[in-house]
């Protein structure tokens, strides 16, 4: 449908007419309609992947600018890749060009015609955005921010002589604050509008949904935007600071640095940074992450990009692509990159358990794998990788998880678990050797105790 957003009253029915002479004219579902015409102080669009979320908070974005002159707005989401190639994208496409006074790219500014700003930020660290007085806020991929970024969000709209409102979009990740918040007990002036992704069928690649092969409570989050209790965990991850979450220490030494691959297309494919220190434990830096990444174009370039970054000398990939493991090493030699590429172990039930064994507290308190705040997409299948049998007790100790939300964890496993056998055999093999060198260093006469 034809909806002309260009009238201020958003209790006017929808007009197919375009607008004249501002053009603020889009083709929107009727709940895009109705959430960007949204009255509650803060509200939520909870959608399936490909739902048009984005599109819904870009329109309403641009239409607060242009009828509050003067405002100051923000446009977050959880990373500056994702920001830069979806968040911000989507607004400067659908913004009319003669609308726009200013577009400060290294700042991260748009001011319009009429005075109105917006900033473009990471939310990545949400204490960064404390003491802007914002008219307006706009969180895309809100759940994947997390709940803090939101709180502190909403304590920034405080802009003298302006009618105030955050909004936020984004697809589910199991039941948690947002869910709280809007569906479970929803708080005083919230308000959660939902859009399945059949509901942005003319907008998708034909049999989009069918090629996903989702099911079960995954299908509930990802298809229909549901908040679903994810049950029988296969990682006891702790995502909170002092747990699993954390920024490696700014004098950390590293002894490797290693990367996890998980090839994909229709899903996601994921490149993982891992560093070790001289503790024995792991840090997770840094995450490629996106669907529908050709090899050639996107996904091997991204791959070069993390590599150059962190210095990465071995990448364990996913071996169910040999071919693509032959071009990345390719395009590695080509680059003159002293990284190698090698097939990972995809040996599951021992590759779990190494990770489980990592995400574990130790003896004095810390743990052996943590993961940087910004690698949300890592983050979020960790906290919805689940058995088909809920209760430990009642599964068979050979039950696999279900092959869903699993390709950031995929590229841990390969990278990870391969990675520290090797260490291990390595170990083992050099304690052998220096065995029998004692025992053959030790005098004739003396014979070696048991």
């Amino acid at each position: 449908m034809l909806y002309d957003l260009s009238d201020d009253d958003p209790g006017v029915a929808p007009n197919a007419m375009p607008a004249e002479p501002l053009d603020l004219c889009w083709t929107l579902s009727h709940v895009q309609w109705r959430f960007v015409h949204a009255t509650a102080h803060f509200s939520l669009l909870a959608g399936g992947i490909g739902s048009g979320k984005t599109t819904a908070g870009a329109v309403r974005a641009i239409l607060r600018m242009h009828r509050q002159p003067g405002s100051l707005g923000l446009i977050a989401a959880p990373t500056e890749a994702m920001l830069r190639d979806a968040t911000a994208r989507t607004v400067l496409q659908l913004l009319p060009r003669r609308l726009i006074a200013s577009h400060l790219k290294s700042e991260g500014r748009v001011t319009l015609t009429n005075g109105s700003e917006v900033l473009f930020r990471s939310i990545a660290d949400p204490d960064h955005v404390r003491g802007l007085n914002l008219a307006w806020f706009w969180l895309d991929e809100a759940p994947l921010a997390g709940h803090y970024a939101w709180q502190v969000l909403k304590g920034r709209l405080r802009q003298r002589g302006y009618a105030t409102a955050g909004w936020a979009t984004g697809t589910p990740r199991g039941r948690d604050d947002f869910w709280r918040d809007f569906e479970q007990h929803p708080a005083s002036n919230h308000a959660l509008y939902r859009a399945a992704t059949a509901t942005n069928l003319p907008n998708l690649p034909e049999d989009f949904i069918a090629q996903l092969g989702y099911s079960g409570a995954f299908s509930d989050q990802e298809i229909y935007g549901l908040f679903t209790a994810f049950e029988g965990l296969v990682y006891a991850f702790e995502p909170a600071l002092g747990g699993n979450l954390a920024d490696p220490p700014s004098d950390a030494h590293w002894t490797e640095i290693i990367g996890g691959i998980d090839w994909g297309y229709t899903n996601p494919s994921a490149a993982l940074v891992f560093a070790l220190d001289g503790d024995s434990r792991v840090w997770q830096l840094d995450e490629f992450y996106q669907r529908r990444a050709g090899l050639h174009e996107t996904l091997i370039p991204a791959i070069l990009a993390l590599t150059r970054r962190h210095h990465v000398r071995t990448w364990y990939c996913g071996p169910d692509e040999p071919e693509h493991i032959a071009a990345l090493r390719a395009a590695l030699a080509r680059e003159g990159l002293p990284a190698s590429a090698v097939k990972g172990d995809n040996s599951l039930i021992p590759g779990i358990q190494t990770i489980a064994g990592l995400l574990a507290p130790r003896a004095d308190g810390s743990r052996g794998l943590y993961v940087a705040p910004a690698c949300v997409h890592t983050i979020s299948e960790y906290s919805s990788y689940q058995y088909p049998t809920a209760e430990r007790a009642g599964r068979d100790p050979d039950e696999k998880p279900l092959k869903a939300n699993d390709h950031a964890l995929d590229a841990t496993r390969y990278s990870l678990h391969t990675h520290l056998t090797r260490l291990r055999a390595a170990e083992s093999h050099l304690a052998a050797i220096n065995a029998r060198l004692a025992l053959r260093a030790m005098p004739n006469e003396q014979e070696p105790v048991p």
